[in-house]
């Protein structure tokens, strides 16, 4: 999130609060624990600047933005203002590089360790529920072990049609954690969809997710977008979704999705769309044993630095 962003959340807040359209009480707001920040010392930093930044006393959901603390030396906490990009760790990134140019790696740090400053925030009124984001289910459920007082709420992972996560959402709902997914239309703006990544290209299926022919007819069938039809896929596969535009009325076409239902011959359609597509993968954070997609990199993939969309951990 950068500043001016921030700054536009602030304006929105106080207008929305002083006009009386909204109360505090009923929004939803929801930050990340970002990976050079995993030291339990840097944990309450991390989210104190973001409440600073949103001028609010507490958010709803704080999540760890991923399993592995790259990029980050462990050595300090790293926020906004130091820049949001791949510089020399002497410069204090969120990004920070070695001597080599590659990502730094804080080696001795462990999520489950994190995890327990991130129940503390939840006890100090900071947050009102703490989750996880880009773990796979081998971690998820090390955290439930591990959890003393706070289970994760919530998971957020890349699911799509083309990515189901059929096996995790089935682990999230048996253990009462809410499976929201990210890229839920496929991310067809990816700042990597040319080059500078591994998964740089169109996807397995030669389309993008809203372009897919299929995907096209059930929409014409129905009367709704692409969109529309990929949110209600979403809903009918009982999780919960984000999906961003700047467009208004994009924004109002994609609440459009109550009146309608896929029907079974729509769900088997898109079930044979289930390719294992994942195209946030930032392979160049995968030296750290605690990078969850190790089984979606080619066998003989070698470490890279970061390059053309080296900040797509942001996500």
């Amino acid at each position: 999130m950068t500043m001016t962003m921030n700054m536009s959340l602030v304006r929105l807040f106080r207008s929305c609060f002083a006009a009386g359209v909204v109360k505090r009480e009923e929004l939803f707001i929801q930050a990340k624990l970002w990976n050079s920040n995993h030291r339990p010392e840097h944990v309450k930093p991390d989210l104190m600047k973001t409440l600073e930044d949103l001028q609010l006393d507490y958010i709803d959901s704080f999540v760890i933005h991923w399993p592995q603390a790259v990029p980050s030396t462990g050595k300090i906490c790293t926020l906004r203002p130091n820049g949001c990009f791949p510089a020399h760790h002497s410069k204090a990134s969120m990004f920070p590089l070695n001597d080599e140019g590659y990502y730094c790696a804080d080696m001795e740090s462990h999520y489950v360790e994190t995890w327990a400053a991130m129940e503390d925030l939840v006890d100090q009124g900071l947050t009102k529920t703490i989750g996880l984001s880009n773990f796979n289910k081998r971690q998820v459920e090390e955290v439930l072990l591990a959890a003393k007082k706070y289970k994760p709420a919530v998971l957020q992972n890349e699911s799509h049609p083309y990515l189901h996560e059929k096996d995790l959402r089935d682990y999230c709902e048996i253990h009462n954690i809410a499976f929201q997914a990210y890229s839920a239309l496929g991310s067809a703006d990816r700042p990597w969809r040319l080059t500078g990544s591994i998964t740089s290209g169109a996807p397995k299926t030669g389309h993008e997710v809203l372009s897919h022919p299929d995907i096209v007819k059930i929409a014409e069938k129905h009367g709704k977008t692409t969109a529309n039809v990929v949110l209600r896929w979403h809903i009918q596969m009982r999780g919960t979704l984000c999906c961003k535009s700047v467009t208004p009325s994009r924004i109002v076409d994609n609440f459009k999705v109550w009146d309608f239902s896929l029907d079974s011959d729509d769900m088997a359609i898109i079930d044979k769309m289930n390719v294992g597509w994942r195209h946030l993968l930032w392979a160049e954070t995968s030296m750290h044993p605690d990078y969850p997609f190790k089984d979606s990199l080619p066998w003989d993939y070698k470490l890279q630095k970061p390059g053309v969309g080296a900040t797509a951990g942001a996500k």
